[in-house]
């Protein structure tokens, strides 16, 4: 396989970007989370399935914890390992959540922040992310409310609408659909074997700069977006154009805040 057909969300460049925009709205779900856990110290195994750029599993590291990170995209994995290098008792794997290599009960607690629900074949997600859990364990998700999530992806949605009102939106996943709603998701972690199940809505805040900064600071993250990276040149003024507008209506002394909503689950495994 050649660079060219390597997808771009797959490189570390995109991780790097990732870090520098996104992280800022998974960190707050995650930290959520991780309060909801209770305690974390020192020896708990925690497995971070989707773990991204490391919005959970740096602090769980950092109180302690014996994490493993696992992501399908070996840029994101690259750049993870590189930061819970020092925490001799945390690593990171290129692994598929669909297919976990890992032995039963390995784990006293895993988490998916944002990514069970987008897998293709969340069933499959959800029952081994149990499966590597330990009778008496934990298991927690957490996905958007809505689509297409929050801060910039929430505007970029908003600004395409604006500007292509008659073009349908992304169809949603089906674990998106599944997951989303607080008493679905109960349902499906109930049918999935766990007990004390608890489901709650939050809210989390993505801030940035404001003004032209915006645009100057989101392009690189914009860029790996696909619905703007299929317009052309000129859609792209226009879209560009709409952010801008959206950015200036939601302007407080020069920075934005854009606030979502994201549902959280915890259940314990029999």
């Amino acid at each position: 396989m050649n660079a060219s057909s390597i997808s771009p969300h797959m490189t570390l460049a995109f991780a790097q970007t990732y870090e520098k925009t996104a992280t800022r709205i998974t960190g707050p779900i995650a930290h959520s989370v991780l309060q909801r856990l209770g305690a974390i110290g020192r020896g708990t195994r925690l497995l971070d399935i989707g773990a991204g750029s490391g919005a959970l599993a740096i602090p769980a590291a950092h109180s302690g914890a014996r994490v493993t990170a696992v992501d399908i995209a070996p840029g994101m994995v690259e750049l993870l390992n590189d930061r819970l290098k020092p925490f001799p008792d945390a690593d990171a794997f290129v692994m598929d959540g669909q297919a976990l290599d890992f032995d039963d009960g390995a784990f006293d607690i895993a988490v998916s922040i944002l990514g069970v629900s987008l897998f293709q074949d969340w069933r499959r997600g959800l029952a081994e992310q149990i499966r590597v859990v330990r009778p008496g364990g934990i298991v927690a998700l957490a996905t958007w409310r809505t689509l297409p999530g929050g801060g910039p992806f929430l505007l970029m949605a908003r600004a395409m609408r604006a500007v292509f009102p008659d073009r349908p939106a992304p169809p949603a996943p089906e674990g998106f659909v599944a997951l989303s709603d607080p008493l679905r998701m109960e349902r499906a972690l109930l049918d999935s074997g766990l007990h004390e199940v608890r489901v709650e809505e939050i809210e989390a805040e993505w801030k940035g700069v404001a003004g032209p900064a915006y645009l100057d600071a989101l392009r690189d993250l914009h860029g790996y977006m696909p619905s703007y990276r299929a317009l052309q040149p000129e859609e792209r003024m226009q879209v560009e154009e709409a952010i801008q507008s959206l950015v200036d209506e939601h302007a407080v002394n020069g920075q934005i805040t854009l606030t979502t909503r994201a549902v959280v689950a915890i259940g314990s495994k029999a």
